[in-house]
């Protein structure tokens, strides 16, 4: 008898117990977010898309770029990126060339002195 009792208080436990384990969040019943996609909210609607992804309205649809409009508008962004970092890079060894020569030049007053 006391077998029975130890077994059914056991097993009450055990079926008892995922319901306290489980825990209501604020986004609990919403759709997990892969890794690498991000949620857009359109009106009303979330959209879960590819990070840095657009929606565009076509007619009284939105759609979600597919991915060669995706890789093609993120190359064009680096491209982009890139050429304004050669065009600092540019200015920024002319600067240096000029406090280079400027650092010569006061050395060289500096030893005449």
């Amino acid at each position: 008898m006391k077998k029975i009792i130890i077994i059914l208080s056991f097993m009450c436990i055990l079926s008892i117990s995922p319901a306290y384990g489980e825990e209501e969040g604020p986004d609990s019943g919403d759709v997990i977010i892969p890794p690498g996609m991000e949620v857009i909210k359109e009106g009303d609607v979330n959209v879960v898309v590819p990070k840095g992804g657009q929606l565009r309205k076509q007619d009284s649809v939105m759609l979600i770029e597919t991915a060669d409009e995706y890789a093609s508008r993120k190359f064009a962004d680096t491209d982009d990126r890139f050429e304004k970092i050669e065009k600092e890079l540019e200015t920024q060894k002319k600067e240096l060339g000029d406090l280079k020569g400027a650092v010569k030049k006061l050395e060289e007053d500096g030893r005449k002195k």
